[in-house]
């Protein structure tokens, strides 16, 4: 039977977030069984929040849910790729298109990402 082992990793299972679109790798977040749970009841795209140790609806501030629309788990049964609906476009809380936004070359790192929102304006920080 195929499932996922949310023991591996003390309760917790990294998730590769992808935009079903473009293809574009979105976002890394970590999921226990219960996050698991809430994004097949909502299809929306539900973490746990390891800093705030709690249930985290990706987009429940900022309004950039993420539709689920495929989900695939690797050979290990450890580790979820979804790709998703980027609602608004942004992905990151920094307000960029993707958290993968920073590229290191030539010893040093650039942002090359595309910013959608300020965060600031979005979350009043």
């Amino acid at each position: 039977m195929i499932e996922i082992d949310f023991k591996k990793g003390n309760g917790l299972i990294p998730v590769i977030i992808q935009d079903e679109a473009t293809q574009q790798v979105l976002m890394l977040g970590y999921m226990n069984q219960e996050a698991w749970e809430e994004t097949l009841k909502r299809g929306k795209v539900t973490f746990w929040s390891r800093s705030r140790k709690k249930l985290w609806l990706k987009g429940e501030t900022s309004g950039h849910v993420q539709e689920v629309k495929e989900i695939y788990l690797d050979c290990d049964g450890d580790a979820l790729l979804i790709k998703v609906n980027q609602i608004g476009g942004a992905a990151c809380h920094t307000g960029f298109q993707s958290c993968f936004h920073h590229r290191h070359g030539a010893g040093e790192w650039k942002i090359v990402g595309k910013k959608i929102f300020d965060p600031k304006e979005v979350y009043g920080k």
